[in-house]
């Protein structure tokens, strides 16, 4: 009860004071320090458990994930499978594909893959087999996720399924196929989602399918009923933006509800105005965006570039002036040599 409730000490306490244990008091600790956000504790604790399973393993996998420690997730894992040759669930699955594919980590999927076939968890487990096309689909490899998609049976196939084969052809700019799987998820009688609308969005951002892509945001609305959250609109100022059809992505930006108004939304049109020299809309942009913030240096830079670019070299140094009145930050370059 207290490791639920995060208050990992009074679980300490209580677990200190207990005559006898076993493994079931031992993961439940475990749990309470990773709940409370203390992985480093939950691994001196896993560290010394007289006896470990694999729910003990699993549950510190996950908080290492959680944590976004993923080196540290899949070192356990490995230190799981191959030294103690313990037999991951398809808990422990869903528990190391977050890190993953945050590392990039292809050969890992395969490896995944491989022991999901052989011990018959793809079989059963449809979230294995989703997480698997994702996995894939984000460590880059597109034609893996297909076949792992195409293994999975139409009757097994869920709106998770359809949704993360969308969202990998759409990381991979492929519109077309993205858009042909959302006919095929439709015709199959499942309904989408807005997770869905948005990376049907995105495909249609990345491909350059601009119209296509606000028929994808009015199916969304009147057929669908599902009103766009900040996501959304953020994805179409892009793919409008990425078009120079820059008066549509500002009258869109425009139209945003103030409860969902978003900096990143109008930094993104100022990156579009960048990109097709345009000044004009980029000064009203900057203007948006000083009401809300007024402490990023990168966007002065970018308006100074702009108006440079245009030979308005007198407005261009006013910008930087600002900048520095406003003791703007600045991230510094880096190199790699």
């Amino acid at each position: 009860m207290y490791g639920e409730c995060g208050l990992a000490g009074e679980a300490k306490k209580v677990f200190d004071e207990m005559p006898v244990r076993n493994s079931v008091t031992w993961n439940a600790l475990i749990s309470g320090c990773i709940k409370g956000g203390d992985v480093k504790v939950a691994r001196a604790v896993f560290d010394v458990m007289p006896e470990k399973n694999v729910i003990s393993w699993t549950g510190l996998i996950d908080g290492y994930t959680r944590m976004g420690r993923f080196n540290e997730a899949l070192s356990l894992f490995r230190e799981m499978v191959v030294v103690e040759g313990i037999k991951p669930t398809e808990v422990t699955l869903l528990a190391i594909f977050p890190a993953i594919w945050n590392v990039r980590c292809l050969e890992c999927c395969g490896m995944i893959h491989a022991y999901g076939e052989k011990s018959g968890i793809d079989v059963f487990d449809i979230r294995v087999m989703n997480s698997l096309v994702d996995a894939y689909a984000k460590c880059g490899s597109i034609d893996d996720a297909v076949k792992v998609f195409e293994d999975i049976s139409d009757e097994r196939r869920n709106l998770v399924s359809w949704t993360s084969i969308i969202s990998g052809y759409a990381m991979h700019g492929m519109a077309k196929e993205a858009s042909d799987s959302y006919k095929m998820m439709v015709d199959a009688g499942i309904e989408p989602n807005h997770i869905t609308f948005l990376s049907m969005l995105n495909a249609c951002s990345h491909g350059g399918l601009v119209d296509e892509g606000l028929e994808f945001l009015r199916k969304m609305v009147d057929e669908f009923g599902i009103q766009p959250d900040i996501k959304h609109y953020g994805c179409l100022i892009d793919m409008l933006g990425r078009e120079g059809r820059l008066e549509e992505a500002e009258k869109i930006a425009l139209e945003i509800p103030n409860t969902m108004s978003n900096v990143v939304i109008w930094r993104t049109l100022l990156g579009a105005c960048s990109f097709h020299d345009n000044a004009d809309m980029g000064e009203r942009v900057m203007q948006k965006i000083m009401e809300m913030e007024k402490k990023y240096g990168g966007d002065y830079v970018l308006l100074s570039n702009i108006l440079a670019g245009m030979g308005r070299y007198v407005d261009s140094e006013g910008v930087r002036r600002v900048m520095d009145e406003q003791n703007a930050f600045k991230a510094p370059g880096v190199s790699f040599a």
